[in-house]
Order: C-alpha cells, then sequence, then structure tokens
C-alpha cells in the first residue's frame, strides 16, 4: 500500500508491504513555502535529500517525480489524508495521469475510529486526528503506561499543535500556534528589514544572545516555539486528569522541542502516516 499524508507545507508518502515497517529514509516528500513573501525578499536555500524535493504547491513536474518512486507499486491501493485541498487535487489528477491509479482511499474525520469530542469534528485536521488516535494507540500498546493512559501530542510541523486525548481514546481538542516555518515567514513577511530564514538555520540550542540578526531570529523563533510548547504542556499537567500524561512528539521539527518538554516525553516521527497504515490495516 502506498501512504500519503498531505500537509499545508508539504506531502509524505511511503510504500508499505502488510505486516511489514519502514525506515524514515523510505519516505518520499515534497515541500513548498506559504505564500507569504509580499515583500520580495530572497527565498532562503532550503536543504534537500535524495527523497526530498523542494517546490512551488503548483508545481506539476514535482508530483510527477514525487508519483514516479511509485511506479512498480501502480496496483496497490492508496491511502490518503489531506489537510491541502490544492495538493490534493493536483495529486490525484498526476495519479489518474502518470499510473491511471484509480484505487484511493480517501481518509476523513468519520474514518478515524476514536469519539470526539470537539464542536466541529468535520472541520478539525485530519492530521491532528490520525495523529491523535496514532499516539493513543501507541502509548496504551506498547508498554508505556501500565494502564490505559490520556495521551498528550505535540505535532511541530506547518503549526504547533499540542492536542489531549483522554484514557479511553476520546480525542478532546487542543491548541494552535504557527510552526517553525511559519513563525520565520511571518517575521520576514511582516517586517521591513528582517531576512527571511529557512528552518534549517534553528537548532535545538541556538546561540544567545544573538550576535547578528539571523542568529536573534533564530534563537526568538525557537523560544517561542519550545516555549510556548511546554507552556500548554504544563498548563494540561496542572489539572489532574493530564498530571502524568505521557507525551508523544512529532513532525519535521520535533527534534527542537523534546529536550525542552517534561517527561515523560518520546519522540515518534510520522504520525499521521503510521495512523494511516493502522486504518490500512484494519
Amino acid at each position: 500500500m502506498i501512504l500519503v499524508d498531505i500537509g499545508n507545507s508539504g506531502i509524505r508518502a511511503v510504500h508499505v508491504a502488510p505486516s511489514s515497517s519502514w525506515i524514515p529514509s523510505q519516505v518520499v516528500r515534497l515541500s513548498w513555502n506559504a505564500s507569504l513573501n509580499v515583500r520580495g525578499k530572497p527565498t532562503p536555500n532550503q536543504h534537500s535529500s535524495e527523497n526530498q524535493r523542494w517546490c512551488d504547491v503548483d508545481d506539476d513536474a514535482a508530483f510527477f517525480w514525487l508519483v514516479e518512486h511509485f511506479e512498480k507499486h501502480e496496483k496497490e491501493s492508496w491511502w490518503v489524508s489531506s489537510v491541502h485541498q490544492n495538493a490534493l487535487d493536483l495529486l490525484m489528477r498526476v495519479l489518474s495521469q502518470a499510473l491511471e491509479i484509480r484505487n484511493v482511499n480517501r481518509v476523513v474525520h468519520q474514518s478515524v475510529p476514536m469519539a470526539k469530542q470537539v464542536e466541529f469534528p468535520e472541520k478539525t485536521g485530519i492530521d491532528r486526528l490520525l495523529s491523535a488516535w496514532e499516539a493513543w494507540n501507541f502509548v496504551n500498546g506498547s508498554g508505556l503506561s501500565s494502564e490505559r493512559s490520556a495521551v498528550l501530542v505535540v505535532q511541530a510541523g506547518t503549526a504547533l499543535t499540542v492536542d489531549c486525548v483522554s484514557e479511553d481514546g476520546t480525542y478532546l481538542g487542543g491548541a494552535i500556534a504557527p510552526g517553525l516555518g511559519l513563525s520565520l515567514q511571518l517575521l520576514a513577511a511582516g517586517t521591513d528589514q528582517l531576512p527571511w530564514l529557512g528552518n534549517h538555520q534553528v537548532t535545538a540550542e541556538p546561540r544567545l544572545p544573538g550576535k547578528n540578526t539571523a542568529e536573534a531570529i533564530a534563537a526568538g523563533v525557537h523560544a517561542s516555539l519550545a516555549g510556548g510548547a511546554r507552556f500548554l504542556i504544563e498548563r494540561y499537567r496542572s489539572q489532574a486528569t493530564w498530571r502524568s500524561a505521557p507525551i508523544v512528539v512529532t513532525g519535521g521539527d520535533a527534534e527542537l522541542l523534546v529536550p525542552y518538554l517534561p517527561t515523560p516525553c518520546q519522540q515518534r516521527d510520522y504520525l499521521v502516516l503510521r495512523g494511516l497504515y493502522r486504518l490500512a490495516m484494519g
């Protein structure tokens, strides 16, 4: 099967055989920036790898590049979750043209078998739901907790989200803030002289005090990200229900947060893809 997670700033896709496992290096990724460069500032040179490509969200060639990685699996089913409609539409068109794929399972909020105690479940990001469901199953099925446990789920991607799941597996909602890349872009878009930094220029322990503008931005944005996540966790932990709830952290910038979050805390990459796999295996 092919698992596809379409986020607000990129796509992650991987082929997984039933009852097998996969490693991060097998994940194929497209990445793009938000359209916030209203001041025409130089776009940062982002770091790519063999299985990652930076592109514009409407770059047909990049989407064909992604799909070509799975040509030999053209008869297998695709499981797709998406929070970006334009990217989903383009992927579906490319799949139809390149591989004539018809067996696509679109995962929506009703697909995730967990109770959802929020006002508008249909408007809740499918990435948040899948990550929360997968994190709860991971914690309560892996021996991390001796009995059923509530779980706090941190996603460090385009947005920083800190969500919670009750002991019985009910999704209860959470908090949303700008993530690393979006924060860097917002600073550049909303100021006259601040440069647009690439995500890779922010580390888990940036220099403080910053001795130049780039270092100062890196230190400040990292502090808002790590400090914001910790503050939200501490608010949850002030309530009896969440006092000892394990934290599961995921997303491309998870490693920037983990050293600053209270224990028990574990980084678990690709929660959305893992949740898709759990769904596909039924």
